[in-house]
């Protein structure tokens, strides 16, 4: 089975290898590492070198806000063979790592730098649905595709990022017991702007909730999926990999 884990994370401490090993051996045959810090900016794009179906995203995460000062170390990379989006960027109201006036405007700053670069963009959206879809709509250029990922919001939220032209992407939290309101979203979202993510290592599927999530458990967000859609499970593998590669851009 052909699957994308269009966002995930890694850290140097990883075991980088073990980790797409174990994934390409389930079927993920395609990731996308996104980006949060400055700091592990050059280290995650020289590793992901050495895989050429691992693509990268790079951003400032809204909690690392109030630590960007500019942009250079961005345009410096960003012709990178292996970035394939911005991100992860975006607005976190839920904790308050940094001031909201800051997250806002260092979200801006990244948009711009969307629309110039023409690239994606992957954003992150945490009790600040208002506020984000405003600052999408105001900054980002209509021709530049963005996805909500992890996305946990109301019907109502979902159909109008979707109407602006985005996509929304699930994880592990699908499968929770308590997601029945995640899972009748997902009944709702055209077919051909779905993506799914694992966001390791957090928010790890059942069975695995609870414990340190990889790609490798990616099937199982894609199996609640299906059984929720009630399509088979090849197909909507199929689906949401195209819509990806779609998505960034990947021939």
């Amino acid at each position: 089975m052909n699957i994308f884990d269009t966002h995930f994370h890694l850290d140097p401490a990883d075991d980088v290898d073990g980790i797409i090993h174990r994934a390409n051996k389930c079927g993920v045959e395609w990731l996308l590492v996104a980006g949060t810090t400055i700091k592990n900016t050059k280290w995650l794009l020289n590793k992901i070198t050495e895989f050429p179906n691992v693509k990268t995203a790079i951003g400032v995460h809204p909690h690392e806000a109030i630590n960007f000062t500019n942009l250079d170390l961005f345009e410096k990379n960003v012709s990178h063979p292996s970035v394939k989006a911005i991100g992860e960027i975006g607005l976190d109201y839920f904790y308050d790592n940094s001031p909201t006036e800051l997250q806002i405007n260092v979200f801006k700053s990244f948009l711009n730098f969307a629309n110039a670069t023409k690239l994606p963009v992957i954003i992150h959206c945490r009790d600040a649905f208002e506020d984000c879809y405003n600052v999408i709509k105001q900054n980002l250029n209509d021709d530049i595709r963005f996805v909500i990922h992890c996305f946990t919001g109301s019907l109502d939220w979902a159909e109008k990022f979707i109407d602006l032209g985005g996509y929304l992407s699930f994880n592990g939290i699908l499968t929770f017991k308590n997601s029945e309101e995640i899972r009748a979203v997902l009944k709702h979202v055209p077919k051909n702007r779905i993506l799914f993510e694992t966001d390791s290592p957090y928010l790890a599927p059942i069975p695995y909730r609870g414990k340190k999530n990889e790609p490798a458990y990616l099937i199982h967000v894609i199996e609640k999926a299906a059984e929720t859609l009630k399509i088979p499970i090849d197909e909507l593998a199929e689906i949401s990999t195209k819509n990806a590669k779609t998505f960034y851009n990947i021939k």
